[in-house]
Order: C-alpha cells, then structure tokens, then sequence
C-alpha cells in the first residue's frame, strides 16, 4: 500500500528527475494522450456571443419587410455562432446620411 502511495505521491507531484524511466513513462502518457485522445476534447464548442449586445450589418440580413426582420436576425446569428440565439430587442442604427447602416442587436 506504501508502495503505490508513494508511487501516486511522485506522479501527482512530478517528482521523478528527468533521464528516469518514470519520468519518461509520464512524458509518453502525455504525449499520447495528446495525439491519440480524442478531437473533441481540443475543439472549442460554439457558445452564444459573449455579449448580449451585438451589431449586424444590413448586407448580412436581407429582410423582405419588418415582421421577416428578427427571425432573419435571430438565424443569422444562431448560424454563424453554432448555437441558438434568441432576439430580444433591436434598434436599426443610421448612417449620417440617413441611410441603413444595421442593426444593434440585444439578445436574451
């Protein structure tokens, strides 16, 4: 039993001087798991925008009239983030000009 706390004990605090067998038995358990584990576990999942405020640019959604404009907004986004994303208020935002630059979108 004191053997393997002892054993538990060096792997835990890497405690093992380099050139030893222990030492170089971990560096291929790491090294292995790395290329052998899994990709999912290195991939970045999709989450929602960081911030619940964000901006959409008028090229990118195209609506064909105003009650079209959030489910346009709301698959846009859901798109390109990976993940669903729900609209809760959006102000179109002018140019000086007067002409449509966007939408300020907040999300739930």
């Amino acid at each position: 039993m004191r053997l393997v706390l002892a054993t538990l004990k060096g792997v835990l605090f890497w405690s093992y001087e380099r050139g030893t067998w222990q030492y170089d038995l971990m560096c291929v358990l790491i090294l292995a798991f790395v290329f052998l584990g899994p990709n999912s576990v290195f991939h970045r999942r999709h989450t929602a925008p960081a911030s619940n405020l964000t901006f959409v640019a008028r090229e990118e959604v195209k609506p064909e009239d105003d009650s079209d404009l959030e489910r346009k907004i709301a698959e846009h986004l859901s798109k390109k983030c990976g993940c669903e994303v729900k609209v809760s208020h959006i102000e179109p935002l002018m140019d000086r000009s007067g002409n449509l630059k966007g939408y300020q979108v907040t999300l739930k």
